[in-house]
């Protein structure tokens, strides 16, 4: 990445712009864009190969309330979106459906070919509260998968997101 490329995307994350999320290189742009000087507490990226990519950030905003950012790439052309868990009861099923998404199991490495068909989308999903039970203590996440439970939300996420998106930050 060049030195100008680096300069404008921090500039873009730090004015909260529009950053240009082409290809899976951006993500640390997306799950990196600050609100109001906070990281968001989760993130989801879908980079499709026909180019088009939604990108998703969820920031606490007050005690009973979420902050959503909405990017959308398509054709070149970069839009962004607010909504909140008030006025778009959508996000907050969303989020709850994502707690019923079962959990990967890690595979040892192994000395064999790699398996598993190959899709034209890529699905990132990045969380700052995870745990093992519900009381427990909290740790970071990051999955990347092209298939399976993760990707399967990711879509319904997005599809169910479309009506509340404003230009207007809340």
């Amino acid at each position: 990445m060049s030195r100008g490329r680096i300069l404008f995307l921090s500039l873009a994350v730090a004015a909260i712009a529009a950053p240009c999320l082409a290809d899976e290189d951006d993500w640390p742009v997306l799950k990196g864009a600050r609100v109001d000087g906070q990281p968001p507490a989760l993130a989801l990226a879908i980079y499709r190969a026909q180019g088009a990519t939604f990108g998703l950030g969820i920031y606490p905003r007050a005690p009973d309330d979420l902050l959503a950012r909405h990017v959308d790439v398509r054709g070149g052309v970069t839009t962004i979106g607010w909504t909140t868990a008030k006025a778009c009861p959508q996000l907050v099923q969303v989020l709850s459906a994502l707690e019923r998404v079962p959990a990967p199991r890690i595979k040892s490495p192994r000395v064999t070919a790699p398996t598993g068909a190959r899709t034209d989308s890529s699905y990132h999903l990045w969380s700052t509260d995870v745990r093992w039970t519900a009381t427990g203590p909290s740790a970071g996440m990051e999955l990347r998968a092209t298939a399976g439970p993760v990707s399967a939300w990711a879509e319904k996420t997005a599809k169910a997101l479309e009506p509340c998106w404003s230009p207007n930050r809340p």
